[in-house]
């Protein structure tokens, strides 16, 4: 899959890793340790973001269902995978980021706190990324950027999904999980987003429908036995989508 580098920050951020636990790889990290940099783009910019986004939509929905021990495994995810790497645009952009609404949460679900406790940090944390995604160059609120945006995330989706389900098996609940968040997420951000003519509602409303049709990949947030489900369902929706 798309490959996002982790930068090792010592002293600076709670820094958590993945572990071992129910066999869950981590395929955002590549094997190799590299500098980050500042992100010129506003799509690999708002991607990185808006993986997190799925990451912690994923993790509270878990929490609130009871699987707490699913539900720290995505929170940490966010800041051991994917937090550090844009560090440098959020300096660049003259943001301080949003490390410590991240951690506080983080903490929050680790120490199995109150789930109205959870639903506050999590919207601490939700706004503080809302704003930092208003950092972006004008012409990237656009409909049409927009829609790379979700291309982007759903490109990602699929690779997850291909990890989770192979062959109707449940082989990692985890990137099936995460392929649902990020496939949210991607609904999310194309229903707020604003059109400027009819031509473009239509679109809109189009690929709208063709997100809809997805969501019957993930019957259930803890998959168990067979799901009639392929990445490749995934792959049709992004052909659909950029030939709307």
């Amino acid at each position: 899959m798309k490959k996002i580098f982790l930068i090792i920050i010592l002293n600076t951020l709670f820094l958590y890793g993945c572990t071992d636990k129910d066999n869950h790889m981590n395929p955002h990290q590549s094997s190799d340790v590299k500098i980050a940099k500042v992100y010129d783009n506003d799509n690999i910019y708002l991607t990185q973001i808006a993986l997190m986004r799925g990451h912690l939509y994923v993790g509270v929905e878990l929490y609130k269902n009871g699987f707490l021990d699913n539900a720290k495994m995505h929170m940490k995810h966010p800041k051991s995978e994917l937090y550090s790497d844009i560090i440098p645009t959020f300096k660049a952009k003259g943001s301080s980021g949003f490390s410590k609404e991240l951690e506080e949460l983080a903490l929050a679900v680790e120490e199995e706190k109150d789930f109205n406790l959870i639903s506050l940090k999590y919207k601490n944390l939700t706004d503080a990324i809302t704003i930092n995604e208003s950092y972006i160059n004008e012409s990237s609120k656009s409909l049409n950027e927009k829609i790379v945006l979700v291309v982007s995330l759903l490109e990602i989706a699929a690779e997850e999904y291909a990890i989770g389900i192979v062959n109707n098996n449940v082989e990692n609940k985890f990137e099936y999980q995460d392929a649902l968040g990020f496939t949210v997420i991607a609904k999310d951000i194309l229903t707020k987003s604003g059109t400027k003519n009819k031509d473009e509602e239509i679109k809109k409303n189009k690929t709208l429908v063709v997100l809809d049709s997805l969501f019957q990949l993930w019957p259930s947030l803890i998959p168990t036995g067979k799901v009639e489900g392929d990445s490749k369902i995934i792959l049709n929706a992004i052909a659909k989508i950029n030939s709307i």
